[in-house]
């Protein structure tokens, strides 16, 4: 595909979503994973593949022969993935049909799901009910499976981080459709958690949720200086907080989430709607010009100069929670915390390095935090020490595979650990045993005695665990 198209197909795309959202009230919206007349695609539309077999069970038992009757097994849940995961040998099964409450214990706030359900729908479930999830991730439309396949996370300073810790118990079947029932104390669970279905495959959720509660939303603009001095004193006084930062400047943007009795902005979800797709259309159509003519080092300082800051009010799912409308890739993984910067500075630098070479698309650098300690999983890229999660965010257009391979070489150098739900091309077997080294070697184990017939075994997770 050439640059042109690349950048038209990219910006035009952003726009249909957009548009199909707005016009069907939030119902509907065209970067979503699917099978369509027997063709699957994840969201990005980059994995488009034929299964032999597509199935879509309703019940345990359903799930169980399929599991016991298929020479191998992939899911697909709502198809967010950056990777071939999904992409099945024999088998593609979703559990959209698979979705909803088995129970519920108010008197403990506990709500037992079933892993097909949307997290949208599993918040709506929980506000019925006066609760709500502790915190979430940024995107709605994943399933509760799936999240926590590939450990996804917040991001905070020392209290909150992941998904995981407000599950209280899992169901997982194995490759011979026997289910166990699992707590966060039990190895299953912390394979399970991060193991992108190589363990197993997790039916139930037990979510433990707390009291509906109202989130401040607030955006700042910020220079990189400013928060390498300022960065602990930041973490400490907000309960979430992430940072956007920039090739070619050192403008950044600060992004906090704090819990408030204040009541909700007027039209609050309606105003986020707006400048999310207005920030969506202005990557899409002005940054993605701006990279393709080489304007980026004379007007990034300048563009990012225009950020306000700004703050909203509103229900916390819909504050941690956003659609995405943008077609982008994302590459993400983490480092010790003490190596934020100099992490940060060297991939900042790659980009603008290749940048002079080679027509980069536009790309911008999220940076995120999760506390030491998380014990839930074995091969989770935030296990036990405190971690910065580098997220590296490039619109979908030709150059973003160039720039991504570079950077995969870069995160082995500095032995960084991927998150293995996002884009992830070039790590092997002996990549992840050097950066989990005796969890992995239990993951391992574990594998080998809940899929003895290699049943969740792809292309992917052969060259990740197997070869």
């Amino acid at each position: 595909m050439s640059r042109v198209r690349g950048y038209l197909y990219c910006a035009l795309i952003t726009t249909l979503n957009v548009i199909v959202y707005a016009a069907t009230l939030g119902r509907h919206i065209v970067l979503e994973g699917r099978v369509y007349r027997g063709t699957c695609s994840n969201w990005l539309g980059q994995f488009r593949y034929r299964p032999r077999r597509f199935a879509q069970p309703s019940t345990e038992a359903e799930l169980a022969e399929l599991v016991r009757t298929s020479r191998g097994l992939r899911l697909l849940g709502s198809g967010h993935s950056f990777n071939d995961g999904v992409v099945a040998d024999d088998t593609l099964v979703s559990l959209d049909r698979y979705a909803g409450v088995l129970w519920k214990d108010l008197t403990r706030k506990q709500v037992s799901f079933k892993a097909g359900t949307r997290v949208r729908d599993a918040v709506r479930e929980l506000q019925e009910d006066g609760l709500a999830f502790r915190g979430l991730p940024s995107h709605d439309a994943q399933s509760l499976g799936g999240i926590l396949s590939t450990d996804v996370h917040g991001t905070g300073g020392s209290d909150w981080g992941f998904v995981s810790q407000s599950v209280v118990r899992l169901k997982v079947m194995d490759g011979q459709g026997r289910a166990y029932e699992c707590v966060p104390a039990d190895d299953l669970f912390r394979a399970a958690v991060g193991g992108v279905g190589a363990v197993g495959i997790i039916t139930e959720v037990v979510v433990q949720g707390v009291d509906r509660f109202n989130v401040e939303q607030r955006v700042e603009p910020a220079t990189l200086s400013f928060v390498k001095d300022n960065l602990d004193r930041l973490l400490l006084d907000n309960d979430h907080l992430s940072l956007y930062l920039f090739p070619f400047t050192d403008k950044c943007q600060v992004n906090t989430w704090n819990r408030t009795t204040s009541h909700r902005s007027t039209l609050g979800p309606l105003r986020e709607f707006l400048t999310t797709a207005a920030e969506s259309l202005l990557a899409a159509w002005v940054g993605n010009l701006l990279a393709y003519m080489k304007l980026l080092p004379a007007l990034s300082a300048v563009t990012h100069s225009l950020v306000r800051t700004r703050s909203l009010v509103m229900e916390s799912s819909q504050a941690f929670n956003r659609t995405l409308y943008h077609l982008h890739q994302e590459l993400e993984f983490t480092v010790p915390y003490t190596e934020t910067f100099e992490v940060c500075e060297r991939f900042l630098q790659l980009y603008q390095t290749l940048y002079r070479v080679e027509r980069l698309p536009y790309a911008f650098v999220e940076v995120r935090f999760t506390p030491a300690g998380h014990d839930r999983t074995l091969i989770g890229a935030g296990r036990e020490r405190r971690s910065t999660w580098v997220d590296l965010l490039c619109d979908d257009s030709p150059g973003v595979h160039a720039y991504f391979e570079a950077a995969e070489k870069l995160m082995k150098e500095i032995r960084a650990r991927p998150h293995l739900g996002k884009y992830c091309k070039e790590y092997r077997k002996g990549d992840l045993m050097d950066v989990h080294q005796e969890h992995f070697t239990k993951f391992l184990e574990l594998m080998s005695v809940h899929d003895v017939d290699s049943k969740f075994t792809n292309e992917f997770t052969r060259r990740l665990f197997r070869d």
